[in-house]
């Protein structure tokens, strides 16, 4: 093992920067293709659910510390601090757990579209999370 400290700066960034891939995946990037495929309408009116904006907002950020706790906690103990463990715990979470948790967005809704935009924020963000905290201890 690196060390036996907890890496506050590259945990807390690294989280950060999960949430804000989610912001950009879910707007941006692939915003209407999530709304249509889960009922929602990106044009309506906030007017009564700012409060509940706000916190389905906050949870998604203790979500993203979780997450990436995990990740976090996967490099460790694998001792995965370089470009292929980061890749290989990218993977890891990506296939076993994105996947897996996703699968019944294909498998119960025959919902292909929203399997594959929820599944990929996780995939990328393992990616992107794994490879700051193995070079950022």
């Amino acid at each position: 093992m690196q060390g036996s400290t907890f890496a506050v700066l590259p945990y807390v960034v690294s989280s950060l920067v999960y949430y804000l891939i989610g912001a950009l995946w879910y707007t941006p990037l692939f915003g209407k293709a999530w709304a249509k495929e889960v009922g929602m309408d990106m044009g309506g009116s906030m007017e009564g659910k700012k409060g509940q904006f706000l916190l389905a907002m906050g949870g998604q950020l203790v979500s993203s510390f979780l997450f990436v706790l995990g990740v976090y906690m996967l490099l460790r103990l694998g001792n995965f601090y370089s470009f292929g463990g980061a890749m290989i715990v990218g993977a890891s979470v990506g296939g076993f757990f994105a996947i897996s948790i996703n699968s019944g967005k294909l498998l119960f809704q025959a919902k292909p579209k929203l399997f594959l935009i929820d599944a990929g924020y996780s995939i990328v963000g393992a990616f992107v999370t794994a490879l700051i905290l193995a070079f950022w201890r």
